[in-house]
């Protein structure tokens, strides 16, 4: 075989069946090759987790039941007449209390604003004379007996253990107190009338602990202070016990007993009350973003 021939069969060998009936590319397609083939936008992932708000509830507390006084000591004015619940007639019957509470969570913080009103008014004939700042009620006399004590607290809780169902927080409480009390004569001439009036700050230590056992949890609440008498001629305790019952999810029927207390002697105004109040009680708790939830999936 001549040389020619064997450099031709070594060329024919060396192309492929595609290279021998494939025409050469365009400058088109040769720019197209070269150029970099455009992004696709990625599908968003479907199981990425919901972003998460800070506020972990948002939750209403609304309680209403039966009070009793079991004390409410009171005296006003200089010469004032030391005088009872029993005096003034208010052991006779219960008295209603009701509560609404708001309280904020985000992560271990949580904010408290609350209203307990509290507006008592019993007809008394008087068993003895009291004399109420520079007046005189006579004994025999019938009087409408009105006692207002209102209070508006912002508290604060920090929690500080939670392992095995039990959390605890501590923190402390800023109420505004608003009180008035009243003497009004029925059917008197001439009328009588006689009232003091008070705003008041005070300033607590605040305590929450909480049990939770399956789907019940209990709760124990209490804001205190006192100085038993180390500067501070006053006090106040308000501690709660509550059982939750869960009803549907974001909404818990709470059975609840409450003890409340305090007073203050301030020998500048001649001013001293002193009361002790228990209440039974039921309520309801909302936690409103996880009821609107509960109800957004159904």
């Amino acid at each position: 075989m001549s040389t020619f021939a064997l450099a031709l069969a070594a060329s024919l060998c060396a192309q492929t069946p595609g290279d021998a009936s494939t025409p050469p590319a365009t400058p088109t397609e040769r720019a197209a090759e070269a150029s970099p083939a455009p992004a696709v936008p990625a599908a968003p992932a479907e199981d990425a987790p919901p972003r998460r708000s800070a506020l972990d509830s948002l939750t209403v507390d609304y309680e209403v039941g039966g009070l009793f006084i079991f004390q409410n000591d009171g005296r006003y004015g200089a010469n004032g007449t030391d005088y009872s619940a029993s005096d003034v007639g208010q052991q006779r019957n219960l008295a209603v209390a009701q509560r609404l509470a708001l309280e904020a969570q985000f992560g271990r913080h949580t904010l408290i604003a609350l209203w307990a009103p509290l507006d008592l008014t019993t007809r008394v004939t008087l068993g003895k004379d009291v004399v109420f700042r520079d007046a005189t009620l006579a004994a025999g006399a019938v009087f409408d007996h009105r006692y207002l004590f209102d209070g508006y607290r912002l508290s604060y809780l920090f929690r500080a253990l939670q392992a095995r169902g039990f959390s605890l927080g501590v923190g402390a409480s800023f109420q505004v107190r608003n009180a008035s009390v009243e003497f009004r004569s029925v059917d008197a001439s001439p009328a009588q009338f006689v009232v003091e009036r008070d705003i008041g700050l005070v300033f607590a230590v605040k305590g929450r602990v909480r049990y939770d056992a399956g789907p019940l949890y209990a709760m124990l609440d209490a804001d205190f202070i006192n100085t038993f008498g180390l500067g501070l001629a006053g006090g106040l305790h308000d501690v709660a016990l509550t059982l939750g019952v869960p009803v549907v999810q974001g909404a818990d029927l709470v059975l609840r007993l409450r003890l409340v207390g305090g007073g203050a002697n301030v020998p500048n105004r001649d001013i001293y009350n002193w009361g002790n109040f228990g209440a039974a009680l039921l309520g309801l708790r909302i936690d409103l973003p996880a009821l609107w939830e509960s109800r957004r999936r159904r």
